[in-house]
């Protein structure tokens, strides 16, 4: 096993950390150095200290094989979660050490579920750095040492960008691998910045307007505020964030070209077209049923609350401008669903992503047309795109193992006295890397009162999901290194 290239990797991601906990160190400077000063500053020391020992003294050689792609991808994100935790534990306050890893792993994942039961009590600066853990995450570690990494044309690089990324987010990315990053980059950026001036111009403040953007760019969820969007009680922040949260959650490839070729081809899409008509339809049922049980009385709230909470959950985001305890059960299942299916691959989305989903329902469509025209040779298509029986079978493979693994974590967390509704939905919540629930929890809740058996079990379905399993299990699964 390269040890050497492995260690390099790692220390460069973990430099990453610490420039960005640097950062939150000028944040708590701006608000005249803050009780999160000395936490960040000591983190970012240490972690700067681990990060730059490889790249000091460490001199790489040789070529990286597939596994050794997949211990540096999981063990990049398992030692980022690590160091990540550091200003919490060290800041104290409401923060156990569990909390702190819990806390870490929901940022980097981008889950947005939360320890806290008040996240308003924390400085600004590590208000800054909960943000931040967002942004490295949903970007990507990886992303960030492909643009780095001096040898990042090489195989090694397109590896651990195909682990990161998964085989469906690619198909629309028709670029090198630099400069698939660089688009990556420039869209990611782009969004966060309009949506920031977009937030402030509404009325948000600007504070409050960067850490939001840096949460919706990466479908995060991690609010300044105990109440989420709800706080400010502003429709045109919300209208705004919508807009943001749907666009987060398409192909970012697409996005790109949209702008670069001045032509909204990207909706021609039929994953983007499959997506939008999706939301449509759960905005139109939840509005009906919220109408017609009485939860909303006036038209215009339940579609403000409808379409909020219908995109939160779809694109993963996990945002929530209503409480939800009381809603009627159709809603719920709907928002159920939408966190399962998750928004386009080549987003920062979680859930299995509606390719998987487009995928299987035209699999389903061809088998049962052949079973109708036993003679005819039907082939799956996906728009103009003949799907091979790889694509298909490795699509219904993971949509198996995602299930399963929702299934698992729901027995596990029932085991320990959680009701069927709080286990199920929580256990969806951490593995779809929504944070968005509607048990016990609610939409504005906090999950400070789990045990530590159970916030084990979520940060580990946050890990499966985030890095879509499989390269934790190839992790777990090679026996032998040469």
């Amino acid at each position: 096993m390269n040890i050497n290239y492995i260690s390099r990797n790692v220390g460069i991601a973990l430099v990453l950390n610490a420039a960005f906990m640097f950062l939150s160190v000028i944040v708590s400077l701006c608000y005249g150095m803050d009780e999160a000063f000395s936490p960040l500053f000591l983190s970012g020391v240490i972690t700067l200290a681990a990060g730059s020992f490889p790249l000091l003294f460490v001199r790489t050689n040789g070529a990286v094989t597939l596994k050794e792609g997949f211990f540096t991808i999981v063990l990049t994100w398992l030692l980022v979660c690590v160091f990540g935790s550091l200003p919490y534990v060290l800041w104290g306050g409401d923060f156990s050490v569990i909390d702190a890893w819990f806390e870490s792993v929901s940022g980097y994942t981008t889950t947005g579920c939360t320890a806290l039961e008040d996240v308003e009590a924390l400085p600004k600066s590590l208000l800054f750095w909960r943000s931040s853990t967002h942004y490295l995450g949903g970007l990507g570690v990886v992303v960030f040492m492909i643009i780095i990494l001096p040898n990042a044309r090489s195989t090694f690089g397109l590896r651990l960008s195909s682990m990161e990324m998964g085989s469906l987010s690619k198909q629309n990315y028709k670029f090198k691998v630099m400069e698939t990053a660089k688009i990556i980059i420039v869209v990611y950026l782009g969004l966060t910045v309009i949506q920031t001036v977009c937030l402030a111009i509404a009325g948000m403040d600007f504070f409050d307007a960067l850490n939001h953007s840096m949460s919706i760019a990466a479908t995060g969820g991690f609010s300044t505020k105990n109440e989420s969007a709800a706080a400010f009680s502003s429709p045109s922040v919300e209208i705004i964030m919508i807009v943001f949260m749907y666009l987060s959650g398409l192909h970012f490839g697409l996005i790109y070209l949209c702008f670069r070729t001045r032509s909204m081809k990207m909706f021609k899409d039929p994953v983007i077209k499959f997506y939008s008509l999706v939301l449509l339809g759960s905005v139109i049922l939840t509005t009906f049923s919220l109408i017609s049980t009485g939860t909303e009385k006036n038209l215009l709230t339940a579609i403000r609350h409808s379409a909020f909470m219908n995109v939160s959950a779809a694109s993963t985001t996990g945002f929530a401008n209503a409480e939800t305890l009381h809603w009627p059960v159709a809603p719920l299942l709907i928002f159920f669903y939408l966190a399962f299916q998750g928004a386009c691959s080549g987003s920062t989305t979680g859930g299995v992503k509606a390719d998987r989903i487009c995928v299987s329902f035209s699999s389903l469509k061809a088998r049962l047309r052949r079973q109708l025209h036993i003679n005819a040779v039907i082939r799956p298509r996906m728009g103009n795109r003949i799907l091979n029986e790889e694509v298909i079978s490795e699509t219904n493979l993971y949509l198996v193992f995602f299930s399963s693994i929702i299934f698992v974590g729901s027995i596990l967390l029932s085991a320990t006295g959680m009701d069927l509704k709080t286990s199920v939905t929580t256990s969806l919540a951490c593995t779809a890397n929504t944070g968005l629930t509607f048990g016990s929890i609610s939409s504005f809740g906090n999950y400070n009162d789990f045990p530590v058996f159970c916030k084990m079990v979520y940060t580990l379905e946050m890990f499966l999901g985030r890095l879509e399993i499989y390269p934790v299990l190839a992790f777990f699964v090679i026996k032998r290194w040469r």
